[in-house]
């Protein structure tokens, strides 16, 4: 009986001490690995997809939109190719500083939305054949999931760092 009354202690401080983690995770000095990490992003196709719903706690008509900005523009330009529900891209993580202007270079055979959560902008992608360049600055620091919205696909990980 001891024994299961330190195991359910143990587990009860180590979930408080989550918690707290995740709470302060977004202010931290020190970039934090995100839940939904994509190490081996390559080797694991199947994951890339999520359940859109299961981890969208907050409302996207508060998200803040990403301009339209010239290549020419960009800190760091990130090339992306959306054709038959996958993604193409150079690299699975970005590493970017705070204060960077970020373009996304993004040609689609759909119309979708690129979504940075974390930081919570948006972006409208237009379908056709035409580079949509969408960007915004890099306000904070940690690591950002980038995704399609609407089909939930991962796309990148942004690593910001000061």
């Amino acid at each position: 009986m001891r024994g299961c009354l330190r195991g359910i202690r143990a587990l009860a401080t180590l979930l408080l001490l989550t918690g707290a983690l995740l709470a302060c995770g977004g202010s931290s000095e020190t970039p934090v690995e995100s839940a939904n990490s994509h190490e081996g992003h390559d080797e694991e196709k199947d994951s890339d997809h999520h359940d859109h719903h299961d981890h969208h706690a907050h409302d996207h008509g508060s998200s803040n939109m990403m301009m339209s900005i010239s290549p020419e523009q960009a800190d760091v330009l990130v090339e992306i190719e959306f054709r038959g529900g996958e993604v193409f891209t150079p690299s699975n993580r970005v590493t970017v500083a705070k204060g960077d202007q970020i373009v996304f270079a993004v040609i689609s055979d759909v119309d979708e939305f690129i979504h940075v959560h974390g930081v919570d902008y948006m972006g409208e992608v237009s379908s056709g054949g035409s580079t949509n360049y969408l960007g915004f600055t890099m306000d904070a620091l940690g690591i950002f999931e980038v995704e399609f919205e609407n089909s939930g696909i991962f796309i990148i990980e942004l690593l910001a760092s000061s």
